[in-house]
């Protein structure tokens, strides 16, 4: 009920889902502030390193802010149309993400790749719309010319240990077709499928999955 009461305000009346960010991210920041001093210790574990064609590839995960935000505007421009048929949460220009990034709701996240022979780009995107009163609504991307590497799975693993740390029970949609995002959800989290949505999507929640580890 209360995705589809979002969906509505956001597409029908900004204005008031405007407001009610506001409101939340006050709110979100008095009760999970302390807490999310601790997120930058789990993101310190996600990093690894690999070696591709001769080049040695380092990943990290970073929490989007005004310094990597170019990075992901290039990420967003450089998608093929089709990257986004399952993917609208939000406005992919400047201007939205970084009202976004300033949201204390609005967990943002990238995964940056960097090498001896690669610049630092952003290959990968994740972030969790939460609520102060502990739920969470999680979306994620790979940059399709960095896909199969395993950062959709990096990426569930570390929104899930996020959550885990914050407390947030954590849902999602996930339509029929994108067999892809289903599977990389389901290494990394036990996935409920709640009910389908008018539309046909499958409304999930996401849960922590016993002996899962980030390699």
């Amino acid at each position: 009920m209360l995705y589809k009461i979002a969906h509505i305000l956001r597409d029908k009346l900004p204005w008031i889902w405007d407001l009610i960010g506001i409101i939340n991210s006050f709110l979100f920041g008095l009760r999970y502030g302390s807490k999310m001093k601790n997120v930058q210790n789990i993101l310190s574990h996600f990093t690894k390193t690999t070696e591709e064609d001769g080049n040695v590839l380092s990943y990290k995960v970073e929490a989007l802010d005004k310094c990597n935000l170019s990075l992901l505007v290039k990420m967003f421009a450089e998608q093929p149309a089709s990257a986004f048929n399952f993917f609208k949460p939000h406005g992919f220009d400047e201007l939205s993400l970084k009202t976004l990034a300033k949201d204390k709701s609005f967990l943002a996240y990238i995964v940056v790749a960097e090498g001896t022979a690669q610049q630092k780009v952003c290959v990968g995107y994740f972030f969790q719309r939460s609520f102060f009163w502990g739920k969470s609504f999680r979306g994620y991307m790979t940059d399709y010319r960095w896909q199969r590497r395993g950062i959709n799975k990096m990426m569930n693993l570390c929104a899930t240990e996020i959550s885990s740390l914050l407390g947030l029970r954590v849902f999602g949609t996930i339509a029929p077709e994108n067999i892809a995002s289903m599977k990389s959800a389901q290494t990394a989290n036990d996935i409920q499928i709640i009910e389908t949505l008018p539309n046909g999507d499958y409304y999930v929640e996401y849960k922590p999955k016993t002996n899962c580890e980030f390699l």
